[in-house]
């Protein structure tokens, strides 16, 4: 269960903030004898002071807690310890002596209490290590601490020179100065974890122990300068900070490990900062005040001065502020030289498409590419460029890509250029309609015209003979295994071939190849693979249709029956003719069938020759 959701179910909570709205709203309703409130509120403050000293220990024995942050809970559960003992010394001295009917500090609870605080904030102050920070983030955060603590001095100036204070006493007006200095130092101790990296609590933790250092200085203020009559606010005035403390270490429990990085207290995603005009705005306020009720006076020439102050320090973080908007600006500006400098030279065509396929940024590459100015391309739809049987072909994974945000598709297809031809693209698009500053699909196109030439060169030259252009042995089998039915096999051999090349030579016999090429040629159709296997053997694949088979065999031996002239020379080209029909799979057997025909032909042929 997340940590949000728990703080609302947690029952040691619920319990704290049940008993705190009880107790703390009887006092401030007055309940009761100021003689019997003294007593309660004693008593009241002794349990809380155990109960911090138990809550504290408990996080302590939080599994893989940091050594820093088990230093400072210890510290927070003796801070505890002695709180409940001046506290047991004060509820001792209201019960024995009966006079006792308005808050008085008796001079060891004053003192246990100063030492406990000690504890504590030596606890949080202990050393730590430091993570490494640039200048300028000291310096911001250093100016930070200087604006709230400026902000805090004032407030406790005019809390200290208010009326009544002087007539307070040493011991009321030193313990007045010790809550001042106490809520200054939880601030330094706080922006201490921002500079440090770590700290010994959470985030959520530190609010509530953070607040009751401030109330108890409140309190430790207005007090003991008689500024509140009333016995029961001013219990309330003690027992709430007690209240608010205990809440520190329970939530810590609830959280674990879990925001011991002091960094995450300062290093919030957010434009701008309002916490040096809040600073100033605190100053502001506290002299209007003072002089509104009090005049010009002490406390208003000491408001000022912090003021002017705070003014000066938030002057100066507002002037690094724009020296690191500054610097910021020329980085940005130095990125946006560089990435145009990347998109002009790359090789690659980067474009960005809405849903539709409209093109709302192509970079400078399409004019080196396709020929097309990046004016020209953009409002135009990347698929009008596509050839027809290209997009007809990946349209419906197209579609796809162009409703599914986050959807990716790799695929080649012909491109126009701007000269009329057509050039190959690799096309790499991703779907990131929903990504800020983008809303489109992105395109990185690359030129694979030539690699793809080369491939079909490749594939061409694999399956067809180099000499004649026909078919070669691999793809004229390769053809008869894709046949699905029955198919019709001619197998072709000259006669006399090698008496050619023996009486004119090879390049006269390479002629005779090539005519016989030309031969079969015309005279087979569309859908025949014609194929020279090897040598003087040439074949030629047919469908399962036998009569159609014959008469191309029939055509065939009237072509080699006419004298052609062939590199000068008036030559009969004579030819043996085998021909079989039979299941397509029967490949091998289909040919065998064929030469055992051809054969017998060609014997036929020589006895009648001699």
């Amino acid at each position: 269960m997340p940590p949000a959701v728990r703080l609302w179910r947690d029952p040691v909570l619920i319990t704290l903030a049940v008993s705190a709205v009880i107790v703390v709203g009887a006092f401030l309703a007055d309940v009761g004898t100021p003689r019997a409130q003294m007593i309660t509120g004693s008593i009241a403050t002794l349990i809380l002071d155990f109960a911090l000293f138990s809550l504290s220990l408990r996080v302590c024995r939080v599994p893989g807690l940091p050594p820093h942050a088990r230093r400072f809970w210890a510290a927070v559960g003796v801070g505890g310890l002695l709180f409940c003992t001046g506290d047991l010394v004060q509820l001792g001295t209201v019960v024995a002596d009966p006079a006792i009917e308005r808050l008085q500090f008796h001079p060891v609870q004053s003192a246990s209490m100063m030492l406990g605080v000690v504890v504590m904030m030596g606890g949080l102050l202990l050393p730590q290590r430091v993570v490494r920070r640039s200048g300028r983030e000291r310096t911001r955060l250093l100016l930070d601490v200087a604006i709230l603590m400026s902000a805090s001095a004032v407030v406790a100036w005019c809390l200290m020179t208010r009326p009544g204070m002087a007539e307070a006493g040493p011991a009321a007006l030193f313990l007045a100065l010790f809550g001042c200095g106490v809520v200054l130092c939880a601030i330094f101790a706080a922006v201490r974890a921002g500079l440090t990296g770590v700290s010994p609590m959470s985030r959520v933790a530190a609010v509530p122990m953070v607040i009751a250092p401030i109330g108890l200085a409140v309190s430790s203020v207005l007090l003991p300068s008689g500024g509140v009559q009333n016995t029961g606010v001013q219990m309330a005035a003690v027992l709430l900070p007690c209240f608010l403390v205990l809440a520190g270490p329970r939530l810590q429990v609830l959280h674990g490990t879990d925001g011991l990085d002091g960094r995450e207290w300062f290093h919030r995603r957010r434009r701008f900062s309002v916490l040096p005009y809040t600073g100033t705005l605190v100053c502001a306020v506290a002299l209007v005040y003072v002089l509104t009720f009090r005049g010009l006076g002490v406390s208003a020439w000491g408001a000022l001065a912090g003021l002017l102050i705070n003014v000066g320090l938030v002057i100066a973080r507002q002037v690094l502020a724009l020296a690191e908007n500054d610097t910021l600006v020329g980085e940005i500006r130095h990125r946006e030289h560089r990435l145009a400098s990347l998109l002009e030279h790359s090789s690659e065509i980067i474009s960005i498409a809405e849903a539709d396929g409209t093109l709302t940024y192509v970079s400078p590459a399409v004019e080196r590419i396709l020929g097309f100015p990046v004016a020209e391309v953009l409002g135009r739809s990347s698929l009008e460029m596509m050839h027809r049987d290209d997009r007809a072909r990946q349209i419906a994974a197209l579609t796809a890509l162009y409703a599914t945000p986050g959807a990716r598709l790799t695929f080649e297809g012909r491109y126009r250029h701007a000269d009329g031809s057509w050039r190959w693209l690799e096309v790499v698009a991703v779907n990131l309609t929903r990504e800020p500053g983008i809303g489109g699909v992105v395109c990185n196109s690359r030129d694979v015209t030539e690699s793809r030439e080369l491939h079909e060169r490749l594939r061409y030259q694999a399956g067809h003979d180099d000499l004649t252009g026909l078919a070669n042995r691999r793809e004229f089998t390769a053809a008869m295994d894709a046949c699905p039915d029955e198919a019709t096999v001619l197998l072709i051999d000259l006669n006399g071939f090698k008496h050619v090349n023996d009486t004119y030579g090879h390049a006269t016999g390479d002629a005779v190849l090539r005519h016989v090429a030309d031969l079969l040629r015309d005279c087979t159709g569309p859908g025949d693979v014609p194929a020279r296997l090897g040598g003087d053997e040439f074949a030629v694949l047919t469908g399962g249709d036998r009569p159609a088979a014959e008469r191309i065999v029939a055509r065939l031996r009237s072509a080699f029956a006419a004298p052609a002239v062939i590199d000068g020379r008036e030559l009969t080209v004579g030819a043996s003719i085998g021909l079989a029909t039979g299941p397509a799979g029967g490949g091998d057997h289909l040919l065998n069938s064929a030469d055992l025909l051809m054969y017998e032909e060609k014997q036929r042929s020589r006895t009648l020759t001699s």
